[in-house]
C-alpha cells in the first residue's frame, strides 16, 4: 500500500515561501521585478515528421546537448515536456541513464508535466488522460525517477477543456499553464490587422484589457482551482535572447547567433517590457521552448553578464528557473490574483471533426481497453487482472501517445498518420479485441449470451404515398421521400404540438476552404459555404422491422458521393437513434440539420472533465463547438428542448433561429485562404479516405434541464446501438453490474489493477453530484480497506469500509478509490 499524502506538516506564510525561493533562485532581496526564463523542450511524438525521424534527427542532439550543460553548470535548470521522447532516449542511450536520473531527482531537469504527450484535453476521452498522466509518472518512478510534478504544462494544444482544473486537480496537480485561447492572434492570422486582436468578447480579452494579467487562479464548474498562466506571446517567445532574426523553430529556422551584451540586453529588457504591463506581481515569465529549439549553449553566462553589468539601473533580475517555479513564486501572491471560470474556447474549430475515422480509431481502443480491463476482473477469469494488465501495457502507451495535441486531432500529414500512427492504433486495438475475447470465454458470460431479453412491441408505423409515419407514447414522426428522406414534421402525440419546425435531419455539404486545424469561416480569405442539401433531391426510404425497434433509411447523392441516413425508432424510449454513414467529398464539410423551432440563449454541453454553459455564438459565425457527449437547450420562454448526444466527441453549432447543426462527415486536406494561400504554421494535408459512421440520437424535453432529463445516461448509450455487431455493449452491461454505486448520478468509469501500490483501482465520475456522498459496492468480494486517491494512484485519506462497500464523498468531478480485497 502506498503511505498517505500527509497534508498536516506547519504552513509557512506567503513571504517566508517566497524568500526561500527565492535564496533558491539566486534571486536579491531588493529585486523590484524579477523575469524568469525558462528554458523547455516542445517535441511532438508525430506530427510533420514520424517519432523516429524527430528523435534522430532533433531530439537526441537536444537531449544530449541538455545533459551536458546541466552537468557543466549546477545553477542551469532545464525542462522536459513529457515522457515520450524521454523514454526514447533512456532506451537509446543506456549510457546516459545514471545522468538523466541524477539530473532529475535533483530537480535540474524538470518534467513540466507526468504524462507520456503534451495532450489535446478537448477531443480526447477523460480516462484516457487520467491514464496518460498516471502511465508517464509510472515509467519515471519505475525507472528510479521520483520527481512527481505539481505542474502540468499545455504549450501548444488548440484550446483547452473549460473544466481543465476539475481534471488537473483529479491527478494532484496544482499548477497549469496554456498559451493558445479564444482570440488571441496566432501566427495563421498573420494576414489579418493586429488591432483585431484580441477579439471582442473572447478569453484574451478578458485577460489583456479587462484583468490586464496573465496569471490567474482557474476555478473549474465543481469549484477545484489550479493556478495558471497564459503564454500570450507564444511558448518560445524568448528563444531569440541571444539571437537576430525570426524564429528558430526548426520548420523554417530564420536566425543568426548574436551573444553581444547590446542584443541580449536590448532582448531581456523587450520581453519584460511586453510582459510587465500584464504582470500583478513582481515576477515575469519569459519561455524558452519553440518547436525542437534546443537547449541555448551558456545560457547562465549571458544572464549573469546582464545582471553583473544593468540590474543596478534597471532594478531588473533576469533569472534561468523552471515554469513551476515562476508559478511558485506568484502563489506567494495569490491574493491578488483574479480567481476566474473561463473557457478558452474556440481557438481553432476545425480540428474537433478531422479525419473522423482516425479519431474513431482512437476512442475505440480506448473504450475496449477498458472493457477488457473489467472483463479480467470478474470472479471467472481470477479476478486480480494483473495478467491482463501486463498484456495491455504497450496498448495503453498507444492510447495515451493519441492524445497528443497533433495525433488524435488529426493534425499530422498523411505520411505520418499511415506509416507511424494508424500502425500503432492498429496494434494496439489487436491486443485489446484479443484480451476481450480471451476474457469472455466465462461461465457469466456464457449465460449473459443465452439469456432472453424482454422486446418492446413494434412501434406503430404506416406508409402513405411517399411519406412514413411512425408514432410511439412519446414521439410522432413523418419522413418524406419527396424532401430526400428526411423529418419533414414531428408532434407530440398527447398535446399534437409540433416539436421541430421543419424539415429536419437534413443533409447539408459545405464548400469548406479550411484544413485539419480550421474550417473555412475561421480566417480572412477563408471560405465556408453551403452547396447543396440532401431534401433537394427525393430519397427513396426502406422499412424493416427488426428485433425489438423498427429502422427506417435512406441513399442519398451529394457531391457524387453515397450517404446514408438510418434511424431506429422503439416503442419503449423516448429516444431517436440515428446514424450516418458515407464519406464527404474532398473540401467538404457535411452536417446533420434540425430545424428546431427552439429560440435559446444558452447551451449546455458536456466536456472533459465537467459540463459547461455556452453562448450560441463566440468569435466566428457559425460557431461549431467540441462536444463530450450531448448538447442540450431549452427555449427560453416555453423551457421545450432538445438534446443532441453523440457515439464520440464532435461538434455542433446552433443559431438563434433554432437551427442546430452537428458535423457528420468532413474532408477538408488543408487551409488555404483565396483559394491559394497557405496559413503560417499549419503545414499539414490530410484525406480522409475511407467511410465514416457517425452515430448520434435526439430526445425531446418538455421541461427540466439535462439533469432533470437523464440526457448523460441516454449520451453514454449512444454508441450501444442497434446497428453494433460486437456484442460489445452485453459485456459493457455485465462488467458494470460487478461493481455500481448508489447513486445514478456517480458513474464507474474505469476498474483496474493498482498500478501503484495494491489493490484494485475504482474511477468515478460525476457531473453533477459534488461533495455529496456516495456508496460504492462490490460485488461477492469483501473489502479489508479503502482509500480516496488522485489519477496517479498516490493515497489521500482513508474511507469507512462496511462488507462489500465502501462510502466516501465525491471531491469533484472525478474521484479515484483504492479497494484493498
Amino acid at each position: 500500500m502506498t503511505e498517505i499524502r500527509q497534508t498536516s506538516t506547519p504552513q509557512r506564510t506567503s513571504q517566508e515561501r517566497e524568500n526561500a525561493i527565492r535564496r533558491r533562485l539566486g534571486i536579491p532581496d531588493d529585486a523590484r521585478k524579477v523575469i524568469v526564463f525558462a528554458e523547455s523542450s516542445h517535441w511532438d511524438p508525430s506530427w510533420i515528421r514520424t517519432s523516429e525521424e524527430y528523435f534522430q534527427k532533433y531530439v537526441r542532439q537536444n537531449l544530449d546537448d541538455a545533459v551536458r550543460e546541466l552537468l557543466h553548470e549546477p545553477r542551469r535548470i532545464y525542462s522536459a515536456e513529457c515522457v515520450f521522447f524521454l523514454r526514447m532516449y533512456w532506451d537509446a542511450r543506456p549510457e546516459q541513464r545514471e545522468n538523466v536520473r541524477k539530473l532529475v531527482n535533483e530537480g535540474r531537469l524538470h518534467l513540466t508535466n507526468s504524462g507520456v504527450t503534451a495532450a489535446d484535453t478537448i477531443v480526447p476521452d477523460t480516462e484516457a488522460l487520467l491514464r496518460d498522466f498516471l502511465i508517464g509518472q509510472e515509467w519515471l518512478r519505475a525507472n528510479g525517477m521520483a520527481q512527481e510534478p505539481l505542474l502540468a504544462y499545455f504549450p501548444d494544444s488548440f484550446g483547452h477543456s473549460p473544466c481543465l482544473p476539475s481534471l488537473l486537480k483529479a491527478v494532484g496537480f496544482s499548477m497549469t499553464a496554456i498559451t493558445r485561447i479564444d482570440g488571441m492572434m496566432s501566427p495563421s492570422s498573420y494576414h489579418e490587422m493586429l488591432r483585431r486582436f484580441p477579439r471582442p468578447g473572447s478569453t484574451a480579452e478578458l485577460l489583456m484589457k479587462r484583468k490586464r494579467t496573465l496569471d490567474f487562479v482557474w476555478r473549474g464548474p465543481d469549484g477545484a482551482e489550479v493556478l495558471c498562466h497564459w503564454n500570450a506571446f507564444t511558448y518560445g517567445q524568448g528563444d531569440l535572447i541571444a539571437h537576430r532574426g525570426i524564429t528558430r523553430v526548426y520548420v523554417f529556422p530564420m536566425a543568426f547567433g548574436d551573444r553581444s551584451d547590446w542584443n541580449v540586453r536590448h532582448k531581456i529588457e523587450k520581453f519584460a517590457a511586453m510582459l510587465a504591463p500584464y504582470s500583478l506581481t513582481p515576477y515575469l515569465f519569459c519561455p524558452m521552448g519553440g518547436d525542437f529549439v534546443g537547449p541555448l549553449p551558456d545560457l547562465i553566462s549571458l544572464l549573469d553578464r546582464y545582471n553583473h553589468l544593468h540590474y543596478t539601473k534597471t532594478g531588473l533580475w533576469a533569472v534561468n528557473a523552471g515554469l513551476d517555479d515562476y508559478l511558485a513564486l506568484v502563489d506567494c501572491h495569490r491574493d491578488v490574483l483574479p480567481v476566474l471560470e473561463i473557457d478558452p474556447n474556440p481557438y481553432w474549430m476545425g480540428f474537433y471533426t478531422s479525419r473522423p475515422t482516425f479519431k474513431k480509431k482512437c476512442h475505440d481502443l480506448v473504450k475496449h481497453l477498458l472493457l477488457a480491463e473489467r472483463l479480467a476482473l470478474l470472479p471467472d477469469n481470477g479476478g486480480d487482472g494483473q495478467a491482463a494488465a501486463k498484456a495491455l501495457e504497450d496498448a495503453w502507451w498507444y492510447a495515451a501517445v493519441s492524445n497528443h495535441h497533433d495525433f488524435i486531432t488529426g493534425t499530422t500529414p498523411d505520411r505520418v498518420l499511415e506509416s507511424e500512427q494508424v500502425p500503432w492504433l492498429n496494434k494496439a486495438a489487436e491486443a485489446a479485441d484479443a484480451a476481450i475475447s480471451r476474457f469472455s470465454q466465462t461461465p457469466s458470460v456464457e449465460k449473459l449470451r443465452h439469456s432472453v431479453v424482454k422486446t418492446p412491441a413494434m412501434p406503430e408505423w404506416r406508409g402513405q404515398g411517399r411519406t412514413i409515419e411512425i408514432k410511439t407514447p412519446y414521439y410522432g414522426v413523418e419522413l418524406d421521400e419527396d424532401v430526400g428522406g428526411a423529418i419533414s414534421r414531428a408532434w407530440n402525440p398527447a398535446t399534437q404540438k409540433p416539436l421541430f419546425k421543419g424539415v429536419s435531419n437534413d443533409l447539408v455539404s459545405y464548400y469548406d476552404m479550411g484544413g485539419l486545424w480550421r474550417m473555412g469561416h475561421e480566417f480572412w480569405g477563408g471560405r465556408f459555404k453551403e452547396l447543396r442539401r440532401a431534401s433537394e433531391h427525393p430519397a427513396q426510404l426502406r422499412v424493416r422491422e427488426l428485433e425489438g425497434g423498427l429502422e427506417v433509411s435512406c441513399d442519398t447523392e451529394l457531391d457524387e458521393q453515397t450517404i446514408k441516413r438510418s434511424l431506429w425508432f422503439r416503442s419503449d424510449s423516448p429516444v431517436i437513434r440515428l446514424r450516418v454513414e458515407g464519406m464527404a467529398a474532398e473540401r467538404r464539410t457535411v452536417t446533420v440539420q434540425f430545424d428546431t423551432g427552439i429560440s435559446a440563449s444558452r447551451l449546455v454541453m458536456d466536456a472533459v472533465g465537467g459540463v459547461v454553459v455556452r453562448p450560441p455564438q463566440r468569435i466566428y459565425n457559425p460557431t461549431f463547438w467540441p462536444i463530450q457527449h450531448f448538447l442540450h437547450f431549452q427555449d427560453d420562454t416555453s423551457g421545450s428542448g432538445l438534446a443532441l448526444c453523440l457515439g464520440m466527441p464532435g461538434a455542433a453549432s446552433y443559431r438563434r433561429d433554432g437551427c442546430l447543426e452537428a458535423i457528420a462527415l468532413r474532408n477538408a486536406p488543408c487551409e488555404r485562404a483565396y483559394g491559394f494561400i497557405p496559413l503560417l504554421g499549419l503545414p499539414a494535408q490530410g484525406h480522409e479516405r475511407t467511410n465514416h459512421t457517425f452515430d448520434y440520437a435526439i430526445l425531446f424535453t418538455a421541461n427540466g434541464d439535462w439533469h432533470d432529463n437523464g440526457i448523460l445516461q441516454v449520451a453514454r448509450s449512444v454508441s450501444d446501438n442497434p446497428w453494433d455487431t460486437t456484442g460489445y455493449a452485453a459485456l459493457q452491461a455485465l462488467v458494470a453490474s460487478a461493481v455500481m454505486t448508489d447513486r445514478a448520478e456517480v458513474v464507474v468509469t474505469a476498474v483496474k489493477p493498482a498500478s501503484r501500490g495494491e489493490g484494485l483501482m475504482v474511477r468515478l465520475s460525476t457531473l453533477s453530484y459534488f461533495g455529496q456522498p456516495v456508496a460504492v459496492t462490490v460485488r461477492d468480494r469483501n473489502l479489508k480497506a479503502a482509500f480516496l486517491c488522485d489519477a496517479r494512484e498516490r493515497d489521500l485519506e482513508p474511507l469507512e469500509v462496511s462488507g462489500q462497500t465502501v462510502r466516501l464523498t465525491m471531491p469533484g468531478s472525478i474521484a479515484t478509490v483504492r479497494l484493498v480485497i
